[in-house]
């Protein structure tokens, strides 16, 4: 084999490796739906924004041990649009509470190698959230071992508008609008879609069927994901419900519209 060859045949095998090693490496992106913090806070005889502070410390929980179980990015839907129709002293008391998360949990976050990222409407956030959350975007971007997305004033459709905008704003040709150019517009900035997406505190199942809501989140990231509902409300749940529920849920058994094989 010629010298030119050779090195034509080299650099395919190691570009070969490079992609095989990215496919068999690739971190798993959970999406989670945080359902339940109220009803927790009523079922323990507590107020409705005791029950969002337990759920808080359930986040930070689980972003500390996530990485455990092949977890690489986490994406959670945090405050809804439609989340402002709430009662005034709950949104206001949410706000509070997100600040104090954001600037309580920052350096925690920076030095185990967390990258933070919020998506949703920022124009619609209180300033004072965010400017703290615009520092931590700023001061995190560096961190690669863990990508943790906030949904905080989301929700889907805004997410399609918003993007739509962008793209005709960009004058873009027809030809260069490609499901891949319009993913790459969204607010989110994970390599791989979500995985799992997980809603917390629904029904469990009977006769054989569950409920399951998307509520706005994620709808175009989300078309491959495999969806899991649980019963747990969420400022209860664990490392070990997530452990389960990727073993459950097999996201590496998705055949993205092939066909299995016969046995």
């Amino acid at each position: 084999m010629s010298p030119v060859f050779c090195n034509i045949y080299i650099s395919k095998v190691v570009l070969m490796i490079k992609y095989n090693m990215k496919e068999s490496s690739q971190t798993l992106h959970i999406g989670i739906i945080m359902d339940g913090n109220g009803r927790w806070a009523t079922e323990q005889g507590k107020q409705r924004l005791e029950g969002h502070s337990a759920g808080v410390l359930a986040v930070q929980a689980l972003l500390r041990e996530c990485t455990s179980v092949g977890v690489g990015t986490v994406t959670l839907f945090a405050f809804a649009i439609s989340n402002w129709k709430r009662e005034k002293q709950e949104v206001d008391g949410l706000w509070i509470l997100f600040h104090s998360f954001i600037v309580e949990s920052s350096q925690e976050f920076i030095e185990n190698g967390t990258r933070v990222v919020f998506i949703g409407d920022r124009e619609g956030l209180p300033e004072h959230v965010r400017e703290v959350a615009i520092k931590l975007e700023i001061d995190s971007s560096h961190n690669k071992k863990l990508l943790f997305q906030i949904a905080l004033n989301y929700d889907g459709l805004d997410e399609v508008v918003r993007m739509t905008k962008k793209v005709i704003q960009s004058e873009v040709s027809a030809e260069d609008v490609t499901p891949e150019y319009l993913l790459s517009h969204l607010d989110t900035q994970a390599e791989n879609q979500p995985d799992i997406i997980v809603r917390t505190g629904m029904p469990q199942a009977e006769e054989g069927m569950a409920v399951w809501r998307s509520s706005g989140f994620l709808p175009l990231q989300s078309t491959e994901s495999v969806c899991v509902s649980l019963e747990v409300l969420w400022p209860d749940f664990t490392i070990e419900h997530l452990q389960k529920i990727i073993t459950y849920a097999k996201p590496e058994n998705r055949l993205f519209g092939g066909q299995r094989k016969e046995k």
